[in-house]
């Protein structure tokens, strides 16, 4: 699917267009050569409909989209090769240019960076080796170099010179690719940031979720078995929030809920860890509670902050309106599974409800 994208296929359709405008140039200077006596008119008449010929076709397949019935959906390995067997051709035709063909036989070659893997590198420089030998051993008794007189001169270094615009501009796709391949990598990251925090927390609150909160709670279990440091779990629930949703909607509700967390987390520890446990049920991991008391201290801050709280803030809710929360708090006990150390704070909060609510029980 990515190979038919409407922008790769516009990339390879710019590609090709640069091959054919790199050949008409190359038969151009061919020309040049020929109006100067260097080579016969018909080197150069053959030069153009082979090159030029061959790479029209080539752009002509990609714009037309031939190119996708292929796996080679660049059509790398049938342009070099079309490339390359004519200037092996014009070596051995045209003697006395023997170098301009090498040349450019050579900066051809480079267009396979842009999608060979490194086997096919591997044997595409060996082969590139072998067949020009071949080429110059064949053409050996012949070859010679054209008269240095000025234009020839301006000849040769024109071509060069275009030859080094045909690698900047590989050089341009290249950096174009990295820039387009940062940007993407950029975008992953960051969609695989949102990802994991979609994984880990609740899309609501933005505290953490229940699942990731058990990964937490497992691992201070871990170490504490290790430390010999007890760690304490505490069960919040907003009181009567049924009837928050029921008498201001559950917009007002929501933000209630969010406005709740963000006063939590103001006002635990750096060190704990708070979740939403479902509905409107929360939960603090506060590690290394000890003595015991500094639980019941971190719990009774968070009561009290939020029995305080004005929430003037939210939309729809009166002025003197209040929200109290009950807890249960539950510490360890070595070799206490998670589960069971849940489960003790969870009694502990319903006797805080059955207790009057708006306040907090520790369990036994």
């Amino acid at each position: 699917m990515n190979s038919m994208h409407p922008q790769l296929q516009a990339q390879r359709v710019k590609t090709t267009t640069m091959t054919l405008v790199s050949s008409l140039l190359q038969a151009l200077l061919i020309g040049l050569f020929a109006w100067n006596g260097t080579v016969t008119w018909m080197v150069a008449g053959w030069f153009f409909v082979l090159s030029v010929g061959s790479t029209g076709f080539f752009l002509l397949a990609v714009v037309r989209g031939w190119n996708l019935r292929f796996r080679d959906r660049w059509l790398l390995w049938a342009q070099l090769l079309a490339n390359y067997l004519i200037q092996l051709i014009f070596i051995v035709a045209a003697p006395r240019l023997w170098m301009i063909f090498l040349a450019s036989s050579l900066v051809s070659f480079n267009y396979a960076m842009l999608g060979f893997t490194p086997q096919q590198f591997r044997w595409t420089w060996l082969g590139f080796g072998a067949t020009t030998a071949l080429a110059l051993w064949i053409g050996r008794a012949r070859f010679a170099y054209p008269e240095l007189t000025n234009f020839n001169i301006v000849l040769m270094w024109l071509f060069f010179f275009l030859a080094v615009r045909r690698l900047s501009l590989i050089g341009m796709q290249f950096s174009t690719l990295r820039a387009e391949l940062s940007q993407r990598n950029k975008q992953l990251t960051l969609s695989l940031a949102r990802i994991q925090e979609l994984a880990s927390h609740d899309d609501l609150t933005g505290a953490f979720n229940r699942r990731h909160f058990m990964e937490l709670l497992q691992d201070e279990r871990e170490r504490s078995h290790r430390t010999q440091q007890p760690y304490s779990v505490a069960l919040f629930d907003l009181d009567h929030f049924k009837a928050i949703n029921d008498r201001f909607g559950h917009a007002a509700g929501d933000a209630v809920l969010r406005d709740f967390c963000t006063l939590v987390q103001a006002h635990m520890r750096v060190t704990d860890r708070f979740a939403r446990w479902g509905g409107e049920e929360f939960v603090l991991l506060m590690p290394v509670t000890t003595p015991v008391e500094s639980a019941s201290l971190a719990v009774e801050r968070i009561r009290s902050a939020v029995a305080a709280h004005g929430w003037t803030s939210i939309e729809g809710l009166p002025a003197d309106f209040r929200v109290t929360v009950s807890a249960g708090v539950a510490t360890s006990v070595r070799g206490e599974a998670v589960e069971a150390l849940v489960a003790r704070a969870d009694t502990a909060l319903y006797q805080a409800k059955r207790a009057g609510r708006n306040c907090f029980v520790m369990a036994p």
